[in-house]
């Protein structure tokens, strides 16, 4: 009867742990858009609480994504960017959005250029013919489409929050998730 007991037990927590797993797991393909857009492929980043979902077109290099950070406020700053000279982020062209003085999420571009940056509106190194950013529910969500050459198809990225006080873009904590936030990304083969 002991056993029997035990087994129960160990079978009930491999099925919540794989339930669990299997739900995490997926959390970006259940996650909808206000303005009814449509990506083929995404990706649960793995730390701060991000999520990557995006369309490419090979045809004509471009990228549409859509980058929401869940579980921020209007009083910080979200970014997401690619770095054609690996998962750092001095060299990444970003993306970067907060909320404004008038209560308006607003987005720009901006290329990391150095451990201090002044995180103020410059070109990158590809052209971004489209960009907003909307603050909804806690969530901050970066739209855009940026038109990448094809050697950056597969390439690494990098992502980041911060503090935002008087309308001005803080520097990022140094420790935990913001130094674990950078992978890689195929945007051609959805990886």
């Amino acid at each position: 009867m002991e056993i029997k007991a035990w087994n129960f037990v160990l079978f009930s927590c491999l099925s919540v742990s794989f339930l669990a797993s299997s739900s995490s797991a997926q959390t970006c393909r259940s996650q909808t858009f206000s303005n009814n857009m449509q990506y083929a492929n995404c990706t649960d980043l793995p730390v701060l609480n991000s999520y990557l979902h995006w369309t490419y077109n090979q045809s004509d290099g471009t990228v549409e994504i859509a980058f929401r950070h869940t579980g921020t406020t209007s009083s910080q700053w979200s970014a997401w960017g690619i770095n054609p000279i690996g998962p750092r982020m001095v060299g990444t062209q970003a993306l970067v959005a907060l909320v404004n003085s008038s209560g308006v999420a607003q987005a720009f571009t901006t290329s990391i250029n150095s451990f201090g940056p002044p995180m103020q509106p410059t070109a990158l190194s590809f052209p971004v013919p489209s960009l907003s950013a909307t603050f909804e529910n806690n969530e901050m969500t970066i739209f855009a489409v940026l038109r990448i050459p094809q050697n950056l198809s597969s390439t690494s990225q990098v992502w980041q929050e911060g503090p935002v006080s008087n309308g001005q873009i803080q520097p990022h904590s140094t420790t935990g998730p913001n130094v674990q936030s950078a992978g890689s990304i195929n945007f051609l083969t959805g990886q």
